[in-house]
């Protein structure tokens, strides 16, 4: 009987547990604050504009970082640049937690993107480096699994803390945030614990290095991916970004109910990206990919016409299982077709093309949703989500494996 992707995962390689257990910590510290920052800013009298220039800000920072991120992880070392990075994260969450006006919190924040980017660019490649081609669609979903649990976790303690904290709720969310640096900080002893041994490619790889005669094939696959990324990255920024906020102000739920509906939204990520990769070998990468993120459009329409936190929230925690099944196939199947040469321009080009995506749409969303309400934001996600569909699915489908 065959031995399916998931039931190999014990096979890995050292440095693939290691890579796992650097992005749990990150993940954790990620989910904290992304679940706790904009209520914090709340609290401190910021409006969804400025909060959209801040996610702006940080995001701008992640696309504009991956490409020389692309040019610096291979020359350091793709662990050494993660080691780094996931230092320079932590200093940036603790910053921003200790910082209350608005200049030196756009810079912790430039400075939170540039880690990312520096964590992003190089966590493909190394995965890739450190598994072999048989086990990279089960690596990329237990990957992908370990980041929703971590995210489960790291949503759970930061709707809980404040209540466990106590005090000022100012203060709660002050020190809420502080945990989520320290829980990042716990990222860099698995790093410092791995090498930079690769494991050996045993076979061929999916597709070869380009060559002067699919050059322009690549260039053009390249650019469709870029535009496919950015536009799926726009939608999601324009949901996610602003999601705890409009749970708080439009819905009136509070911060228990806002953490545990982030948590259950993790949480069903992790066994939908572990199904994945059983999807894909039945129906191919791409049709999963395009059925599970146009699926989320009549999904997104629900809020428009209902606003309640029971539609809300399964909206949202569906949409988080849907996604959780195409990332992890896209990303692996991207990086085989590509090449190994070309990887590292792949993963910044995704990073570049996911990041402005989405600090546009959430700097204009911001402006947006004080001028228009929610109403308008998820309406251009839609349209939004159908693009990227159709870019993706008429550029790839039947070349993915």
């Amino acid at each position: 009987m065959p031995v399916s992707g998931w039931m190999r995962v014990p096979d890995f390689s050292r440095n693939l547990w290691l890579l796992l257990a650097q992005n749990v910590a990150v993940f954790l510290g990620i989910a904290l604050q992304a679940l706790v920052l904009n209520l914090y800013l709340v609290l401190l009298g910021y409006r969804e504009d400025f909060i959209g220039t801040l996610v702006f800000a940080q995001t701008a920072a992640i696309g504009l970082a991956a490409l020389p991120a692309s040019w610096l992880a291979p020359r350091i070392g793709h662990r050494l640049c993660l080691l780094i990075a996931t230092a320079t994260l932590s200093i940036s969450f603790a910053a921003m937690a200790l910082i209350e006006q608005a200049i030196p919190l756009i810079a912790a924040s430039i400075l939170n993107g540039v880690s990312m980017a520096l964590i992003f660019v190089p966590s493909a490649p190394f995965l890739m480096e450190n598994s072999r081609p048989d086990q990279r669609r089960a690596a990329f979903s237990a990957n992908c699994a370990a980041l929703s649990v971590a995210s489960v976790l790291g949503s759970a303690l930061g709707g809980q803390m404040p209540r466990m904290v106590g005090g000022g709720e100012l203060e709660a969310y002050r020190v809420a945030l502080l945990a989520g640096a320290a829980l990042t900080l716990l990222g860099v002893p698995p790093l410092l614990m791995a090498n930079d041994r690769r494991v050996a490619e045993t076979t061929v790889p999916t597709a070869p290095d380009a060559t002067p005669g699919r050059a322009r094939g690549t260039r053009r696959d390249f650019l469709m991916m870029v535009i496919s990324t950015g536009l799926l990255a726009a939608s999601t920024g324009l949901v996610v970004a602003f999601f705890n906020v409009y749970l708080r102000d439009i819905i009136g739920s509070g911060t228990e109910t806002i953490g545990t509906v982030f948590a259950i939204a993790s949480l069903v990520m992790a066994p939908a990206s572990l199904g994945a990769p059983a999807l894909a070998r039945r129906w191919g990468p791409v049709p999963v990919i395009a059925l599970t993120r146009i699926a989320c459009v009549p999904l997104i329409l629900f809020m428009i016409v209902w606003s309640n936190l029971w539609v809300a929230s399964t909206v949202y925690i569906v949409r988080s299982a849907l996604m959780g099944v195409g990332q992890p196939l896209d990303n692996a199947s991207l990086m085989d077709f590509f090449g190994p040469r070309e990887r590292a321009r792949v993963a910044a080009g995704r990073t570049l093309a996911w990041n402005l995506g989405w600090a546009v749409a959430t700097f204009l969303g911001g402006l947006a949703i004080v001028s228009f309400g929610y109403g308008t934001i998820f309406a251009a996600a839609m349209v939004l989500t159908v693009g990227s569909v159709a870019t993706h699915f008429f550029t790839f489908r039947g070349r993915l494996t």
